[in-house]
């Protein structure tokens, strides 16, 4: 279903102080995802942004992600 694309961009940095190359992403907020995150914020209330929102749920996935990989 093309609704339901997210479209992500990645960008290579510098971090100033370590000259590591570190990878930043983009997520573009749009479509079924927009609505989505809209419900959720509707729902739960204490969002200011998609950012937040986003990395909250990002980690959330992360933990269970391990969670189920730990077995």
């Amino acid at each position: 279903m093309s609704d339901n694309k997210v479209s992500i961009l990645s960008e290579k940095f510098e971090n100033e102080k370590t000259g590591e190359q570190v990878e930043g992403v983009t997520i573009m907020i749009d479509g079924k995802l927009k609505d989505m995150l809209d419900i959720i914020i509707e729902k739960e209330g204490g969002y200011n942004s998609y950012a937040e929102l986003t990395k909250d749920l990002l980690f959330a996935g992360i933990t269970q992600f391990v969670e189920k990989h730990k077995k």
